[in-house]
């Protein structure tokens, strides 16, 4: 049976969550093991996978993914699941074959250093497993199944971790981190394939069954997804790249230590991105753009204020927190991550309209406004970092960030839907300014970053909370509903907090 979107995005935010626990725990002895030039080398090759391969990747699996959900029919779904499997893996064997053959002509050295050589080789397999593990899994999601799907990412992170540590305790440096990611990728693949043969007969992928598909309007958007991902992707790894142009492999690590904190503010703008998808694409079928227009209002507004919350708690701590997690030595870092906070709150409030767009069969309007804030990012890194380094980077990559949800809101009024209506401007703005005027003076009042670091965190959720409800920029009406829809909290829990809540003044009243 499938999941409803409640639990739906239960699943895929706890599982965020604890991937982003397990990470958040691992970096700091990452970091160590590795030293800013290690670990600068590492961000240097992931940035350049993640380029490359999550081009690939995105195409087929969100392909995969939305196609399937459209129709519930087992022979519909078993015919996608093959169809798109085929050029899963030829594209996962193409990017192979380019980091071999970029590692045995000496390309990658004579580009990166010779430290680089064995490292694309390594790229190489790991183009091929990451390929086929992400299309099975992405099936699942396809299938409605995210209580299949999410468990194996974090099995994934956690054997990952497990091996890393593993194989940098016997020296083995960035290519042992390599490795592990090789060798999880490899069996969350199996795994995920042995849930997707329950729904689907594997024989589907070389025996098609006869099914019509439109074979053209798929082939179309996975081309059209391949380019959208290449354009979106360009976000998160341009700016590191050229770094290390202009830069040394010190200053990227101090730079990718601060986007690894940043990034850690996405929990719940990616999974609702991740659960949207796949149950909006028949809501574009059959032309329910009020359906629409009510789920992005709703789903913005709520990605807004968490993603806020988060930001301004970042932003109170960070001299506390990133000497602190990172070491010492990654002082430095503290600028570049408050100057991205302001991009990466307004990327948050894109990602649901960025899942609503793609949700259609023709991607146009997506990838105009993708391009649009792709080539502002990267005029924008082209013209700070070699003047202003790891700062102009990061406020480069947040203006890029931040025209993100301009140029897709943009995209969504001219498909017919308005996702920024719903944001009660005014509630929202002072929930924000409010909460930051009590929480910034705690945070500084407490001399220790131990104590800062347990006392400002409830306390600011505490008194975050009780804006939003006190401003109007969420009513008790829709904390119940909200509560009642998760339904993660036993029923006496559940019923005093929702009691609570309403006993909350507010100035609507």
């Amino acid at each position: 049976m499938a999941d409803s979107i409640s639990s739906a995005f239960v699943s895929v935010f706890f599982s965020k969550l604890t991937v982003l626990l397990i990470a958040f725990l691992f970096t700091p002895a990452l970091v160590r093991l590795l030293g800013p030039t290690g670990y600068g080398q590492y961000a240097l090759v992931l940035s350049i996978f993640g380029i490359v391969n999550d081009v690939i990747i995105g195409g087929t699996s969100d392909a995969v993914r939305k196609y399937i959900s459209e129709r519930s029919e087992p022979d519909w779904q078993a015919t996608v699941f093959g169809y798109v499997f085929r050029p899963a893996l030829g594209f996962g064997v193409f990017t192979g074959v380019g980091f071999f053959i970029a590692a045995w002509s000496g390309l990658a050295a004579a580009a990166f250093g010779e430290a680089f050589t064995s490292l694309f080789y390594l790229l190489a397999v790991y183009a091929v497993t990451e390929q086929l593990s992400y299309h099975n899994v992405r099936t699942l999601m396809g299938l409605e199944l995210e209580s299949r799907s999410e468990p194996l990412k974090v099995l994934e992170k956690a054997l990952f971790v497990v091996l890393a540590l593993t194989f940098l305790s016997f020296g083995l440096g960035v290519d042992g981190v390599l490795t592990a990611h090789i060798v999880t990728s490899a069996v969350v693949l199996v795994l995920a394939l042995g849930f997707v043969s329950r729904r689907i007969p594997i024989r589907s992928i070389v025996s098609p069954l006869n099914v019509s598909l439109p074979r053209r309007q798929i082939v179309g958007y996975i081309g059209s997804t391949m380019v959208f991902f290449l354009l979106l992707n360009s976000l998160y790894h341009v700016d590191v790249i050229l770094l290390q142009y202009w830069t040394t492999d010190e200053v990227v690590g101090y730079y990718r230590g601060a986007l690894s904190i940043a990034e850690f503010l996405w929990l719940a703008p990616l999974a609702v991105q991740l659960v949207l998808l796949q149950r909006i694409s028949h809501l574009w079928e059959q032309g329910d753009i009020d359906t629409i227009q009510q789920q992005s209002q709703l789903v913005t507004r709520y990605v807004f204020l968490f993603t806020a919350l988060l930001a301004i708690g970042v932003a109170a701590l960070a001299a506390d927190f990133v000497p602190l997690y990172l070491g010492p030595a990654f002082e430095p870092a503290i600028t570049p991550l408050l100057l991205l906070l302001p991009g990466v709150v307004g990327f948050a409030v894109a990602r649901p309209t960025l899942a609503i767009n793609q949700g259609r069969r023709s991607l146009r309007p997506l990838l105009f406004a993708t391009g649009a804030c792709s080539l502002v990012n990267l005029l924008l890194n082209l013209l700070l970092i070699p003047q202003y380094g790891m700062v102009g980077a990061a406020i480069a990559t947040s203006v890029g960030y931040g025209s993100l949800v301009v140029f897709q809101s943009m995209a969504a009024r001219h498909l017919g839907y308005r996702p920024l209506t719903g944001l009660r401007g005014g509630p929202t703005l002072l929930t924000i300014f409010g909460s930051t005027l009590v929480i910034f003076p705690v945070a500084e009042l407490l001399s220790s970053s131990i104590v800062a670091l347990v006392v400002v965190p409830p306390l600011g959720a505490g008194i975050y909370g009780l804006m939003t409800i006190a401003s109007g920029a969420v009513t008790p009406a829709e904390v119940r509903d909200v509560v009642e829809r998760v339904d993660i909290l036993p029923n006496p829990v559940e019923r005093r907090l929702v009691a609570v809540i309403e006993r909350i003044p507010t100035l609507q009243k």
